[in-house]
């Protein structure tokens, strides 16, 4: 609270002096917030110390969580040309000594390869619409299934209909 008393040049004239009292009030924390504050910084203080020494003492591992992989590598390589020229991931195999003399040579010497080979044909028909000769083609293929693999190119404006029984079913590829 503040007091003051007239100006100097208010007594020299002999005026009465004016009492002008100004009240500031003071922008402090009440009690019970700050006693709250001081409990949740003790409370924080109490937690890192106990955390701090738990992970001295027991170690990181026991508080982290590890995540284990639970990726295992295949125990048999894919049968693949690139399989037989890398050279093998482990030492241990179960190959023949005539497995192993073609895996030697770059250039087989065997006349068999150790795995199933089976030669395709691709058929790409390139069209705008739709297929003019699809039942001779239909007709072609009939019996050859897995010798050959289809693909009709057309524009992105042509939906084709052919039925699921149809080597022609679900293989166009529209053009950009």
């Amino acid at each position: 609270m503040q007091t003051r008393i007239g100006s100097v040049g208010s007594l020299e004239e002999g005026k009465d002096p004016v009492i002008t009292t100004r009240t500031s009030q003071s922008k402090t924390l009440p009690l019970r917030a700050l006693q709250l504050f001081g409990f949740f910084l003790a409370l924080c203080i109490g937690f890192s110390i106990i955390s701090i020494y738990t992970i001295r003492r027991f170690g990181i591992y026991s508080t982290v969580t590890t995540v284990k992989s639970t990726f295992v590598p295949c125990a048999e390589e894919p049968n693949s040309l690139d399989h037989w020229r890398k050279p093998p991931s482990s030492l241990l195999h179960s190959m023949s000594d005539k497995e192993l003399l073609w895996r030697a040579s770059f250039v087989p010497r065997i006349k068999k390869y150790p795995f199933n080979r089976l030669p395709k044909i691709a058929f790409m028909f390139l069209t705008k619409g739709p297929l003019p000769l699809a039942p001779l083609w239909e007709r072609f293929f009939k019996g050859h299934e897995g010798l050959y693999s289809v693909y009709i190119h057309s524009l992105p404006s042509f939906k084709a209909e052919f039925p699921s029984s149809s080597v022609f079913y679900r293989r166009q590829i529209p053009s950009q």
